[in-house]
């Protein structure tokens, strides 16, 4: 076993950059093959900017934690209101926006910790579930939400650019 040396916090106004460049990267190389490159480019260029990174920060309603091993930020998990197409009670539902791993450190907890770190900041703030929504074809992450007992309760579509994938949405029930 492999000892690494992690640590999490939550996101400053500073860290827009290095969210907009592993939101860039993490996506890409998970995802990128699937797009035409015009497509994958609107995409980014929408969603990873340091402006909108450092608007999500900001958002008193979002909340953004990092991980960081060897001075390089590895992870990061965002939790906000729901924004999937799916009633909801906004009052007591929260989502995880995001859950972005880089490969080099996938396989030593990162996105395990920050999946409950996600689950226990939603509990805190009186959620009664959190959602989230994930590629159908994005088997190994389906079985780790499947294995932390959300399921999944719908579909929709999901724009990349021109292109549309299909998503999965998934529920974790937070009542005892």
């Amino acid at each position: 076993m492999r000892t690494v040396s992690l640590s999490f916090r939550d996101a400053r106004p500073e860290d827009a950059g290095r969210l907009t460049e592993i939101g860039r990267d993490t996506f890409s190389e998970t995802f990128g093959m699937l797009y035409r490159h015009e497509d994958l480019q609107a995409y980014l260029d929408e969603y990873f900017t340091p402006e909108k990174q450092l608007a999500e920060i900001e958002d008193p309603d979002t909340e953004i934690r990092i991980a960081v091993m060897r001075a390089k930020t590895i992870a990061y998990a965002k939790l906000g209101p729901v924004k999937l197409p799916i009633e909801h009670d906004p009052a007591t539902s929260l989502e995880l926006h995001r859950l972005y791993v880089r490969q080099e450190g996938q396989g030593v907890g990162v996105g395990r910790i920050l999946l409950t770190w996600a689950v226990e900041q939603a509990r805190q703030r009186g959620a009664k579930n959190i959602y989230l929504g994930v590629w159908e074809n994005n088997q190994r992450a389906i079985s780790v939400y499947e294995t932390r007992n959300f399921e999944a309760i719908g579909n929709y579509q999901f724009p990349v650019g021109n292109a549309m994938d299909n998503e999965v949405i998934m529920r974790k029930s937070l009542e005892y």
